[in-house]
């Protein structure tokens, strides 16, 4: 107790204590005191712009001289333009009327020329009048003909002994042949064309026949007949001599001759194909003066085509070689049954086909033997000239077939 009766402080010292910690929170207080704000600033003064650089910029630059160019491009368009003065007076005037201003009549200007009357024109000579009358002296005496040149040379005054050396020399080759024959009669040469040697026939008779031909000999002298005439002055007949009128072996034989060679000529062939004919590959007969040799259709060509087929070859070359020494025009003729074409890319009808099957027979016997071709033509007839009926497989197999005509006449 002792002990805590000292532990207790005099008044004064409390005091003291109190003071000083009232002193200390003064100060802290002070210390603690707002500061005054700051003093305003001014605001700082904007920077001026930089000084701009001299002369025009680039793209001022550039437009002028795009302009000035295309200035100068429509100038020259200008000057190469041709100005059409009377339409631009109707463009005007069309333009002045819309606005209300007084209408002006478009004038175009007419072309000028020299008058050729006015230059030239001059007066003929008249006998004064008291009236303004201009009268040309007329007169009635009758003129004079004019003059015509007259051919004042008759046909005796003709060479006609060297015309006739000259029409000789031109047809030696036919002369030699006996083709022709050179005649004078009445101070006119006459050219006779003889009969032909094998058939004994006229030709004058054959040209009188529907769809005759001539031959290319007949059209070789009638072309050194027109050849000789333009070298002499005497008249040139050509005639068909008659077999009357016939030196040598030609006389007498007309048509007797003609007829048994159509005849000799028949037997010669069916002697040469007597083995096809004997299979039944081929068929032989004669109409008149007509020859027919009549090829079956058996492996001759597939269904619906136009290619030979091998085994028909052998055929062609023997018919070939049978009428290469033949006379007269030869027609091959394809002939089909009366079925119609169906699904075929080549051939739209019987006709066509027809037509290309006589063809190919042509081709190959003018490439494989020594006919000529100028006596040789195709013909397509399609079903117009049926054999048989074909109303049966048999009869329209007989129906297709070609046909190797010789025209004897």
């Amino acid at each position: 107790m002792a002990d805590e009766l000292d532990d207790i402080k005099p008044d004064a010292a409390i005091e003291a204590e109190v003071e000083e910690a009232i002193g200390g929170e003064t100060a802290v207080e002070e210390a603690v005191a707002p500061k005054p704000p700051p003093p305003e600033q001014e605001p700082a003064e904007e920077p001026d712009c930089p000084p701009c650089k001299s002369g025009a910029p680039a793209w001022m630059a550039t437009f002028a001289d795009m302009a000035t160019l295309l200035m100068a491009f429509f100038v020259l368009i200008l000057s190469f333009a041709h100005m059409n003065v009377p339409k631009y007076k109707e463009v005007s005037g069309s333009m002045n009327d819309k606005f209300g201003v007084q209408k002006i009549v478009p004038t175009v200007e007419q072309p000028t020329a020299d008058n050729i009357i006015a230059k030239q024109y001059k007066t003929a000579k008249v006998d004064p009048t008291l009236l303004d009358v201009i009268q040309e002296q007329t007169t009635a005496e009758p003129q004079p003909e004019d003059p015509e040149l007259k051919d004042a040379l008759k046909k005796n005054d003709f060479d006609t002994n060297a015309d006739v050396e000259v029409l000789k020399k031109s047809l030696a080759k036919e002369i030699a042949e006996g083709k022709v024959k050179v005649t004078v009669k009445d101070k006119q040469l006459v050219v006779e064309v003889v009969a032909d040697a094998k058939t004994g026939r006229q030709g004058e008779a054959n040209k009188t026949k529907s769809g005759a031909q001539l031959m290319q000999s007949d059209l070789e002298i009638y072309a050194k007949v027109a050849s000789a005439q333009a070298q002499v002055q005497s008249q040139i007949e050509v005639v068909n001599a008659s077999p009357e009128t016939l030196d040598g072996d030609l006389s007498g034989r007309g048509d007797e001759a003609g007829e048994q060679a159509i005849a000799d000529q028949y037997e010669k062939i069916r002697a040469r194909l007597s083995d096809e004919i004997a299979d039944g590959l081929a068929e032989v007969e004669r109409d008149g003066d007509k020859i027919i040799v009549r090829l079956a259709e058996r492996g001759s060509f597939r269904s619906g085509y136009a290619d030979l087929q091998p085994a028909f070859k052998p055929l062609l070359d023997k018919v070939g070689a049978s009428i290469a020494d033949s006379s007269g025009l030869i027609t091959i003729e394809g002939h089909t049954d009366n079925i119609p074409m169906a699904f075929s890319e080549r051939f739209r009808s019987n006709w066509d086909l027809s037509a290309a099957r006589s063809a190919a027979v042509a081709d190959y016997l003018l490439n494989s033997s020594a006919i000529d071709d100028g006596r040789v033509s195709v013909t397509g007839l399609a079903d117009t000239k049926p054999l048989v009926a074909n109303d049966s497989p048999a009869g329209r197999s007989k129906n297709r077939r070609i046909e190797v005509i010789i025209d004897g006449s």
